[in-house]
């Protein structure tokens, strides 16, 4: 059931960045970002009730609210990252270049948990970063020959930060979930629950981060809601759709199993760069994405 979950769950969150990045000239990054958690919890809200109301009231421990909360930041963090990456660079290079997370996941695997990559994972690594390379050749901006190759602009810098925040992120709600199932023992091999109150408390700890520095900085970006809030809605009926997904899936397997499929969203993003948005850039970086598809491929085949 993983596969189809990370299928669906990567189609979705496709769907909720191109919104993202339709909001992205408009409004700021920090409200783009509040709007997806903020329009997701109602739905979550919904969704721990009903799950109360069958099951009775879960006990929440202090570790699961301790990883709730390193998932909050780490993800939020990230989001941010990702939509001011839209504002610098192309929607396609955005993407890819944050779908290296499953690189570092293997690097992070490899200093921290003792995971360490074979060969061909050592080649695919490789593979990525030329392919990073190659992309940048095919960009209009930077500097002129081959030091265009070795240039990270703020975009580029910005995805990758977000690839790897979103790293920890993952894993710091799959040892969320693990917490919340040892709390209550009634969670089954399924681990719904705990993917659902994950998600709930994760959200809600955004929400609260979020609103509190919009409210401090005293800019009035909370007043452009009335203005955008369908779209802002939709945001986050495909953020919590995509985020149940992955939350969940996480739960079943290894998450560079989860991560794996994932990748198809990097395809995703290519076609609606070439076809929605007319990127014209992206026709000069295939040869770029295609390297970093397949070094990710390389680095999974380990």
């Amino acid at each position: 059931m993983w596969v189809e979950l990370s299928l669906a769950a990567a189609c979705l969150q496709t769907a909720r960045n191109a919104l993202a990045r339709s909001l992205a000239g408009t409004l700021s990054p920090v409200l783009i970002s509040w709007a997806r958690f903020a329009f997701n919890l109602p739905f979550s809200t919904l969704l721990v009730a009903g799950l109360a109301l069958h099951a009775g009231a879960p006990r929440l421990s202090l570790p699961f609210l301790a990883c709730c909360l390193a998932t909050a930041l780490a993800q939020l963090l990230g989001n941010v990252a990702l939509v001011s990456a839209f504002r610098r660079a192309s929607f396609a290079e955005s993407i890819v270049l944050h779908k290296l997370e499953v690189v570092f996941t293997a690097a992070i695997g490899a200093l921290f948990f003792a995971e360490h990559p074979s060969a061909l994972g050592w080649l695919g690594v490789a593979a990525c970063g030329a392919g990073v390379m190659v992309m940048n050749l095919g960009r209009s901006a930077g500097p002129a020959g081959w030091r265009r190759a070795f240039h990270l602009d703020a975009g580029a810098l910005l995805s990758l930060a977000c690839g790897l925040l979103l790293v920890l992120a993952s894993f710091a709600l799959k040892e969320a979930n693990a917490q919340y199932a040892l709390a209550n023992p009634r969670v089954g091999e399924g681990r719904f629950e705990a993917a659902a109150q994950t998600l709930f408390h994760t959200t809600w700890m955004e929400v609260v981060i979020l609103t509190a520095w919009l409210v401090g900085r005293r800019d009035g970006q909370l007043a452009h809601v009335p203005a955008h809030w369908r779209r802002m809605a939709c945001i986050g009926a495909t953020g919590f759709a995509a985020s149940l997904g992955w939350f969940w899936a996480f739960s079943l397997t290894l998450v560079a199993y989860v991560k794996a499929v994932g990748q198809v969203e990097a395809l995703l993003a290519v076609g609606l760069a070439l076809f929605v948005w007319r990127e014209r850039d992206v026709w000069r970086q295939l040869p770029g994405v295609t390297l970093v598809v397949a070094g990710i491929a390389l680095v999974l085949l380990r």
